[in-house]
């Protein structure tokens, strides 16, 4: 009743007035009214931004969390791929040298049988099949297990690695070291000497680089260790999936992860490849 009253008394204040004074107030009301129905309208219509926003992130959260499933799952599959052509290349290389090897021997060892006899050069044969033999599955266990990290340390074993692939490369590696990894545990230490080796056999294979450099160093704010590759070859575009999906690096990436790392590849065609690998400096990765 109190509200009706004072609608009343309004209507009769403005019915008292002069036709232009009435014509104001209504305008006035009138502008009142619309600024609310515009207030109405632009909150609605935020409201339904936010919304359509808050669906577009979701969507694109979800995206990302598959990307990144996905991705992990493509580098699973590459390490088991690596693991096993790894395996069928070693079973190969037993089977077809080492078993011919010992195949050989045993027919030379028949032969001196029936003979009675041993003939010098069937024994120099033995001799140098016996060597040949023992060769092999040092090469082959060396494919396997670097025994030079357990004898000599990883810096020493680098040191030999690029000293061999120098011998046989017309790429130019420099090796600069400025941390000492003897503090480095076994783990550690096999990753990085394996991600090295990826490193040098990509850019021999496909970089066309004439030179190539390897630093390993740290980052003392964030207690990380850094690990970077360069080299001055044909470079690669980083966003064609078929050169981004090669195993070499599939293969430097999940050995990084598994540790607790990142990598980060910059390239451009025909400007060089560069990449960094970060280790965090932790219980788990020293001595």
């Amino acid at each position: 009743m109190v509200y009706s009253y004072i609608i009343a008394g309004e209507l009769l204040h403005i019915g008292n007035n002069s036709p232009t004074q009435m014509e104001n107030e209504l305008n006035f009301y009138l502008g009142i009214i619309i600024v609310i129905v515009a207030f109405v309208i632009i909150a609605t219509g935020l409201a339904l931004v936010f919304v359509r926003y808050q669906k577009r992130l979701l969507f694109k959260q979800k995206e990302l969390h598959e990307l990144e499933l996905q991705h992990k799952q493509d580098l699973l599959s590459s390490t088991i791929k690596s693991s096993e052509s790894e395996r069928m290349r070693i079973a190969k290389e037993v089977h077809d040298e080492i078993g011919n090897i010992f195949s050989t021997l045993s027919l030379t060892v028949n032969q001196m049988q029936e003979g009675n006899t041993i003939k010098p050069e069937e024994l120099e044969i033995s001799r140098k099949l016996i060597k040949s033999g023992i060769t092999g599955v040092r090469r082959i266990s060396h494919a396997l297990i670097p025994f030079e990290l357990e004898l000599f340390g990883l810096q020493q074993t680098l040191e030999n690695h690029f000293e061999t692939v120098s011998s046989v490369s017309i790429v130019k590696f420099e090796l600069e070291i400025n941390f000492n990894l003897k503090s480095l545990n076994n783990d550690v230490a096999l990753a990085i000497y394996r991600i090295i080796q990826e490193y040098t056999s990509n850019c021999i294979k496909y970089s066309g680089a004439e030179n190539a450099w390897i630093t390993i160093g740290t980052n003392e704010i964030n207690n990380m260790l850094l690990l970077s590759y360069r080299d001055n070859g044909i470079g690669m575009n980083i966003e064609d999936q078929k050169l981004n999906k090669g195993i070499g690096l599939k293969n430097i990436e999940s050995r990084a992860l598994s540790l607790g790392g990142t990598f980060n590849v910059t390239s451009e065609l025909n400007k060089g490849f560069s990449s960094t690998i970060t280790i965090p400096l932790t219980n788990n990765t020293l001595l």
